[in-house]
């Protein structure tokens, strides 16, 4: 039984990952893993069959090892998806001072499917809280006209947000980067001459309410790389993925966690 059940999931994969390049086109980002997981999946039912048919056979101990390996990286998956999805905020906190909506690619100056949702929700959030300032962040990547954050602005302008609620952060390429110069554009803003002072003394600033916008999938990893910068108290706010390619998103995510984890980034 457990080999044709490990021999379906090789078959979900191969047939998951024509729908992505059938879907979004063969340059999505990681699609390939599909291709390994279905040889992953291939492979083990393979050494389970072995062993099922052998068991006293000693040269069989790297198979058991093997399987072994593969086990416990499900349960890793198993559980960061849990992360992932467990905690996402049904409702968004309200005013919010600043909110920093994370960048994706952009295509022939017009965002993707993925940053037209964050956008999308970040128009609906300051329609209800016109006294949040936009962070929007995002550098340009090779072969973007120009920086996701400028997209950005241009997309939400279009969209009946006034510039001046608008904050650009060109300069990142990932989400670390994302969090910490959004952070410092913030601490620019709220410096103490632009704060002023009290009582003739040094200025003291309270710490702002800062919220992460991301989609569903991304916003754990952007609260917690967030945290891990400083911003303890900040608020996520989830924009909905698209449906055929969540899967993939939040595996890749899943394994960016792990990434982000062993270098200290959260």
């Amino acid at each position: 039984m457990l080999i044709w059940v490990l021999l379906a999931g090789a078959v979900l994969c191969l047939i998951y990952f024509a729908v992505i390049v059938a879907y979004a086109g063969i340059s999505t980002s990681y699609a390939f893993l599909w291709i390994l997981f279905a040889g992953v999946f291939g492979i083990t039912a393979g050494l389970v069959s072995r062993c099922q048919r052998y068991p006293e056979d000693t040269a069989l101990r790297p198979a058991v090892s093997f399987l072994t390996l593969c086990s416990a990286g499900v349960i890793i998956m198993l559980i960061l998806q849990i992360l992932i999805f467990y905690r996402i905020p049904e409702t968004a906190e309200p005013d919010l001072e600043y909110l920093i909506v994370l960048g994706s690619r952009v295509k022939d100056d017009e965002p993707g499917k993925t940053l037209r949702r964050r956008l999308d929700k970040a128009a609906e959030y300051v329609a209800e809280n016109p006294d949040t300032m936009l962070i929007l962040s995002g550098g340009q990547e090779r072969g973007e006209p120009e920086s996701e954050a400028a997209v950005m602005k241009e997309y939400l302008l279009s969209h009946g947000v006034p510039a001046s609620q608008m904050i650009l952060e060109d300069q990142s390429a990932n989400t670390m980067e994302n969090i910490m110069f959004s952070r410092n554009l913030i601490e620019e803003a709220r410096s103490p001459e632009t704060e002023g002072r009290e009582n003739g003394s040094e200025a003291f600033v309270r710490p702002p309410r800062i919220g992460v916008l991301t989609s569903n999938y991304h916003l754990f990893r952007a609260v917690k790389i967030a945290q891990k910068q400083g911003i303890f108290d900040v608020s996520g706010i989830a924009a909905p993925s698209d449906p055929v390619l969540l899967v993939h998103m939040s595996v890749r995510d899943a394994l960016a966690i792990l990434k982000e984890r062993l270098l200290g980034h959260l």
